[in-house]
């Protein structure tokens, strides 16, 4: 079974994997067990998932956040 959610093709394997694969060529296979756990996360998030802006810009500069390095107290 194929089906397209956004950019993703998705296909159920014979063997039980699931492939999501991304039209540059990345392609992500998972098992039954890697599945299951991916749809458990994303019921616990989907008012999260849904309450953020669908549309996002490409183009936006990335932000690294790192934690500051803390110095040993004498």
């Amino acid at each position: 079974m194929d089906a397209i959610i956004g950019r993703y093709r998705l296909r159920m394997e014979e063997a039980g994997t699931l492939s999501l694969q991304h039209p540059t060529g990345l392609t992500f296979d998972l098992t039954a067990e890697e599945a299951l756990g991916l749809m458990d996360f994303i019921h616990v998030y989907r008012k999260t998932l849904k309450a953020i802006d669908r549309e996002t810009d490409g183009e936006m500069e990335r932000i690294v956040i790192r934690e500051p390095v803390r110095q040993e107290e004498e």
